[in-house]
């Protein structure tokens, strides 16, 4: 009767672990700031790629819901103290998604950015940053990356990106969105060509390499959980870690933790995102996932700022873009705790 009892606590650990995370929401010391470039402001900062050693980001946005063209943007994030800050263009005219950044062997820095056309295509541009200077180097394209959505190095030719869907048209929307089918895939590109190499994935959004570790996180938004594979054996069965909505990018902590923006919310998501009736605001929401489980810093109901979409902590703060929003969320040390800790990190813990 004990273990009969034991064993089902163990197996309501998992919603009483979200269900306390929910009902104790953070509390964080945060304030929006205006971003502008050229004097416009810049709205939509879906993706951001953290340049820590030079204290700047660069930032992928633009305005889906206006429908105007975005680019790429050069951050400076001691500027921060401000209410507004200027960023400089580096790339315009584009409908950029996903970015990752690299620092090279020789100090120089190259840029992977995936790019929506108007056709509904997509490509991946790679470019290399000196200074405020971006140089077009390749472009990367293919049916395979119609629905990319994130991009990441896994050195200096090989790169992985997501796709949310399993094809390129509107059926393959309805097939996963309306009927739930989950054919989202991460995909490998070597020697320009493209291939799955990993597929199943409910909405496959954010995604981050870490080969230190030997494991490939990525975020499957419409599961609510982050598939964690063995980045030398893809094809084995990735380890579920639960999370408290559905998640989008990922970055990395100081302390090795992962920094998650999470969407509790699906329908007030959509809603917001296509200024529908219903959709003033959709929540904002931003966990810590390592070791010991999850941590929620930032928990709002998107009034002051909507739909998280990624988080960065730098230098004591929790730095938030969003996918409709103008500018960026900043919040302070109650809200990055995520930065308190340089003890080495271990694998996500399993919930």
């Amino acid at each position: 009767m004990w273990r009969e009892g034991r064993e089902a606590l163990q197996s309501l650990a998992p919603s009483l672990l979200l269900l306390a995370l929910l009902t104790h929401p953070a509390h964080a010391d945060c304030r929006t700031v205006s971003v502008t470039a050229n004097g416009l402001p810049v709205t939509g900062i879906e993706d951001m790629a953290l340049d820590a050693a030079r204290n700047q980001a660069v930032l992928s946005a633009y305005d889906r819901r206006a429908g105007t063209m975005g680019g790429l943007y050069l951050l400076n994030l001691r500027s921060l103290d401000a209410p507004a800050v200027a960023a400089i263009p580096l790339a315009t005219g584009l409908r950029p998604a996903g970015i990752d950044l690299r620092v090279e062997p020789d100090g120089a820095r190259s840029l992977l950015a995936i790019s929506r056309q108007e056709d509904g295509s997509a490509t991946v541009e790679r470019y290399r940053l000196d200074g405020a200077t971006l140089t077009h180097q390749d472009t990367t394209a293919g049916p395979l990356l119609c629905r990319a959505n994130d991009v990441a190095f896994l050195n200096g030719e090989r790169f992985l990106f997501t796709s949310s869907h399993g094809g390129c048209g509107w059926g393959a929307v309805i097939q996963d969105n309306v009927l739930g089918g989950r054919h989202g895939f991460v995909g490998l590109v070597e020697n320009d060509h493209a291939r799955v190499l990993v597929d199943g994935i409910g909405f496959a959004n954010g995604l981050l390499p870490d080969p230190s570790h030997d494991r490939l996180t990525v975020a499957a938004t419409r599961e609510e959980a982050l598939l964690v594979y063995p980045l030398s054996d893809p094809q084995a069965p990735p380890r579920r870690i639960a999370v408290p909505g559905g998640p989008d990018n990922l970055t990395m902590a100081p302390d090795g933790r992962l920094l998650v923006a999470l969407h509790p919310s699906p329908v007030r998501l959509a809603l917001h995102r296509y200024g529908w009736p219903g959709g003033a605001a959709a929540p904002t929401r931003v966990a810590a996932v390592g070791p010991a489980g999850t941590e929620i810093l930032l928990d709002e109901d998107g009034r002051r700022f909507s739909a998280a979409t990624v988080a960065l902590s730098w230098n004591g703060r929790l730095i938030v873009g969003s996918v409709t929003a103008p500018g960026l969320l900043v919040c302070g040390e109650v809200a990055s705790g995520a930065t308190g800790s340089s003890a080495p990190a271990g694998p996500p813990a399993t919930r």
